[in-house]
């Protein structure tokens, strides 16, 4: 477990590297503690530096770049892979088992703060957040409007219908006061 004062000299260096900090694609906070976005590149490492990450979970059927594996070490963030296949039609579609213990991970204030992410953030991670959503008791209009506006003409009807149907439980060991 890291300190604030290695927190800070992290912070101290990643400022000396780059003057300008960049968030990853498609950023976002999802509510407070879980963040959103596509894969991270190095540049946008400052800023992730910045949100004090203790969990980063990526959800993706292949492998990470390994820069991103030595950020995660070198700077004591855990690093979670889910190899997670996309909604295609008319035959593959995430494993509601697998996205039920991935939204566990995610949920767990003991893994807070987190940052979920797949390649563009749009699609794996958009149904993940979709899921979540759903937990909080949001309108299906309101779940696929904000599903549109990080997927833009990518748009999968499969994932919504994924997120639609989306009814596993989901067992939270240290639940967020903001989940229903």
């Amino acid at each position: 477990m890291h300190t604030l004062r290695d927190d800070e000299r992290r912070l101290e260096i990643a400022e000396q590297q780059s003057q300008l900090i960049v968030p990853p694609l498609n950023f976002a906070m999802v509510a407070p503690g879980v963040y959103r976005s596509g894969f991270p590149n190095e540049k946008s490492h400052p800023f992730l530096l910045q949100l004090r990450l203790r969990t980063i979970v990526y959800v993706f059927d292949g492998d990470g770049p390994e820069y991103h594996q030595d950020f995660v070490s070198a700077n004591g963030i855990a690093y979670k892979h889910f190899h997670v296949a996309a909604n295609k039609e008319p035959f593959t579609e995430m494993d509601h088992a697998q996205v039920a213990d991935i939204l566990a991970q995610v949920l767990d204030t003991r893994n807070h703060p987190l940052l979920i992410h797949c390649n563009r953030g749009i699609r794996r991670v958009g149904c993940l957040v979709g899921c979540i959503r759903k937990l909080q008791g949001w309108a299906m209009t309101a779940i696929f409007d904000e599903y549109q506006r990080f997927s833009g003409t990518k748009i999968r009807i499969s994932d919504q219908e994924f997120i639609e149907v989306f009814k596993t439980p989901v067992t939270i060991s240290c639940k967020p006061q903001w989940l229903m």
